[in-house]
């Protein structure tokens, strides 16, 4: 049976649709995609950064606990049910105005350069009227009341918002932390008492671009020194007479 022209037409303007999705896609693939959790190392030491990114050697690890990756999981399908439900979960219901994003988006994608990307992922969204608000959780061994906010949580919270506005998403320039944290108390074999705590973070996503081309320009130059307190680098010294 022959096609109708307008099934033709359909088909063939469906194929060129997928077509420039798929070379785009390829294109994205191209890029060397730059993270909150690779850039962070430059404070820590720049040739360690520039090592782990350039040729992915990265520092010894001991063991590790995945208690807080736990956490996370429980907390996002906690969230999760009650995005279903279209209400806000009880333990930020009046704290926080507005609703859960739903569909939630995670991931979000910016191209920088011809050669370099930067990406990001969302615990959650708050949707308040226009607005799109970033929120992380955390989980900590103390009250975050008693003290300062983490440098590299503030620039989680500047790059989620820069994210998101690259991605013609309107944000009110700030976003929160959600903290969760184990509580003294004399009957945790009734259940392990957990203290919930929400900060509200002022975005400052101006920040964010010139630290993504300081990276790109540390992995384009030869490998930079280590820094002085870099505990991996000066490790490596001391034993190095010794291999």
């Amino acid at each position: 049976m022959k096609k109708s022209l307008h099934s033709q037409l359909s088909f063939s303007l469906g194929e060129t649709k997928s077509s420039f999705a798929k070379a785009k896609e390829d294109k994205q693939k191209k890029l060397r995609w730059l993270s909150h959790t690779g850039i962070e190392w430059i404070n820590t030491c720049p040739k360690c950064f520039w090592l782990r990114t350039n040729k992915k050697i990265y520092q010894p690890q001991g063991i590790v606990s995945r208690l807080s990756n736990r956490f996370d999981i429980v907390i996002k399908d906690y969230f999760n049910g009650y995005r279903k439900k279209g209400k806000l979960p009880p333990m930020i219901d009046g704290k926080i105005k507005g609703k859960l994003e739903d569909p939630f988006q995670e991931k979000y994608f910016h191209k920088v350069d011809n050669e370099y990307g930067f990406w990001g992922k969302l615990d959650e969204c708050i949707v308040d009227g226009d607005f799109y608000i970033p929120v992380d959780f955390k989980t900590t061994s103390s009250d975050p009341n008693e003290k300062e906010i983490m440098e590299a949580y503030q620039h989680q919270i500047d790059e989620y918002v820069y994210l998101m506005e690259e991605n013609k998403k309107k944000t009110p320039h700030y976003g929160y932390l959600l903290f969760f944290y184990p509580e003294f108390h004399e009957e945790v074999h009734n259940g392990f008492p957990m203290a919930i705590k929400l900060k509200k973070v002022e975005a400052h996503p101006e920040r964010v671009l010139p630290r993504i081309q300081r990276a790109i320009e540390i992995l384009k130059s030869p490998m930079p020194e280590s820094s002085p307190d870099c505990e991996y680098c000066n490790w490596f010294k001391k034993i190095e007479e010794y291999y």
